[in-house]
């Protein structure tokens, strides 16, 4: 299934650091567990390890560089592996020069495990030479084994129906019993703390996630779908669906025949539709869209074969790769004059999302094969034929109602653990020394203040990844009052407001009070869902400042 494609044009001129290491014999390469064991077996965390650790001896002081970023509940070191020629001194933005920084995560569900070892051929590959230049045009940083502790609970017994390998696969939840790509807003996870941290860091211009599906009886090898937020900034979100991700579904086809298309699943009874999953940035590329940066998720069809889900993966990847590189400066202004548009207050903030209309597309229907596997379960394969059928597509969604973000919100009684989020989102905050009235002698205003006063509190009442879910309804009046010592300011003119606004905002459909981390802040009434209206929600909005304030100079820092 795999070919060889030319990268770039025969006109480029780059040359490429190729270490002496290049020249030795495949028989010395290190190769991967699903490779050895003829794709009956997936690598365990350790086998990563050893076969970067393999590859890095052999390349390392040229092309690739391998650390840890963290630690898992379980104590497994969260490998990342740096590629880059030359290689970035560090996992830092400013140690990329201007090349596009490019992060992907495999295996963040244990069981998923063919984005692993893609990426472990991938990395054998860009160091011994192949693909080109594309190492002088991006700087690379995987991570491989997102998910260690679950990756490690092999069993044959998980996901059962699965087109092997044989051998078993890890199972969905981190050792904390938790599902990593429903807490990037959360964050309670030690693996989601290492990634943002890292995504702060490295603030990367592109984003993948490799993951492998299963459900509807499709006849696609792979699909895909970008950040489905409604909150992320327009022309990234055009540039993904209407220029980046076909370029690349097309390349796919002309590489080997690859079947990609938009992630979705046939629904209704009456009149199917092919409809996408979720608009809501607990999922991790919906929420690095909001980041002002692009992202892209990855799903091989589960019902394939292990080696052709993992050939499927890795073409995927290395096409988009391809396409990263030859149109890096577009996509890295398309990211910078997002961040432009959010520091000069140029945004707002959907809330009341739906699915979005579709439109009549040809989707392809597959078939499957049921093999008992005894004492197992039943396992679907994927059969030979396949037929079209025109549906409706529907694989975006839509806000209601656009929220235009204030001046800047205020925290009056933050609690810890917001705090935290707060830090390990990478939003920039300003802590109050002393009381900031919004009038100057009860006559002056000197800025305007909102408060939110809830109406009505809808509380989850089964437990969802260790929390009931909330929402508040409500109106927002504005008000003359002091912002006390100790309250702490997030401005709505910073680059990562669309983030802040998620968080914050009390119609966010997934943010801190959806995770019932501003309980605290509200009377213990709220949590017993009976109140006096109207109560107040703990974060505040600030809007018109004048020169006059002392918030003035604040928010607005000269610049050196």
């Amino acid at each position: 299934m795999r070919t060889s494609p030319l990268w770039f044009p025969l006109a480029c001129t780059l040359s490429m650091v190729v270490s002496s290491a290049h020249s030795l014999p495949q028989d010395l390469l290190p190769r991967t567990t699903a490779e050895n064991s003829d794709w009956a077996s997936t690598s365990t965390h350790s086998d990563v390890s050893a076969f970067l650790e393999q590859l890095a001896g052999l390349y390392g002081s040229d092309l690739m560089a391998v650390e840890g970023i963290g630690e898992s509940k379980e104590g497994r070191e969260l490998l990342l592996v740096r590629l880059g020629s030359p290689l970035p001194a560090s996992a830092d933005a400013h140690a990329c020069g201007d090349r596009l920084r490019v992060l992907i995560t495999g295996n963040i569900h244990g069981g998923e495990v063919e984005g692993k070892e893609a990426l472990q051929q991938i990395m054998r590959e860009l160091v011994t030479g192949q693909h080109g230049p594309l190492l002088e045009k991006v700087a690379l940083f995987f991570v491989p084994v997102y998910n260690a502790d679950g990756n490690d609970a092999i069993a044959r017994t998980n996901r059962v129906s699965q087109n092997g390998p044989d051998g078993g696969v890890g199972e969905r939840a981190n050792g904390q019993g938790l599902d990593l790509n429903r807490d990037f807003i959360k964050a309670e996870s030690p693996e989601c703390q290492a990634l943002l941290g890292l995504m702060n860091g490295l603030d990367p211009h592109l984003y993948v996630d490799l993951h492998t599906t299963n459900g509807s009886d499709h006849a696609y090898h792979l699909t895909y779908a970008p950040s489905l937020s409604t909150n992320v900034d327009a022309d990234l979100d055009r540039m993904a669906r209407e220029e980046f991700l076909p370029g690349v579904r097309a390349a796919m086809a002309r590489r080997a025949g690859w079947r990609i298309f938009d992630y979705g699943n046939f629904s209704g009874r009456e009149q199917v539709q092919w409809t996408t999953y979720d608009h809501r940035p607990r999922f991790g590329t919906n929420y690095v869209g909001l980041r002002n940066r692009f992202s892209i998720l990855s799903e091989a069809y589960s019902y394939l074969p292990f080696h052709e889900r993992v050939d499927v993966t890795h073409d995927f990847v290395l096409e988009i790769l391809a396409y990263a590189a030859e149109n890096a400066d577009a996509l890295r202004a398309a990211c910078d004059a997002a961040d432009a548009r959010a520091l000069g207050g140029d945004v707002t903030f959907g809330v009341d999302t739906s699915l979005a209309a579709g439109r009549a597309l040809e989707v392809m229907r597959g078939n499957l094969t049921s093999v008992e596997l005894p004492g197992l379960g039943t396992r679907r394969v994927v059969g030979d034929e396949w037929t079209a059928e025109t549906m409706q597509v529907r694989v975006s969604f839509e806000s209601k109602r656009q929220v235009p973000l204030p001046t800047a919100w205020a925290l009056p009684e933050p609690g810890p653990e917001v705090l935290k989020r707060l830090a390990w989102h990478g939003l920039q905050v300003i802590h109050l020394e002393e009381e900031v009235p919004s009038t100057l002698n009860t006559i002056e205003i000197m800025f305007e203040l909102e408060c939110f006063e809830i109406e009505e509190i809808r509380r989850a009442k089964r437990l969802f990844q260790g929390h009931h879910e909330t929402s508040v309804r409500g109106k927002w009046r504005t008000r003359v009052g002091t912002l006390p010592a100790g309250t702490v300011l997030v401005s709505a003119r910073q680059p990562r407001a669309r983030v802040a606004a998620q968080l914050l905002e009390p119609e966010s459909e997934d943010g801190l009070v959806t995770w019932n981390f501003l309980d605290d802040s509200l009377p213990e009434a709220v949590r017993e869902d009976s109140f006096i209206s109207p109560l107040l929600f703990p974060v505040w909005r600030i809007q018109s400042v004048t020169e006059t304030s002392p918030l003035f100079a604040l928010l607005n820092p000269k610049q050196p």
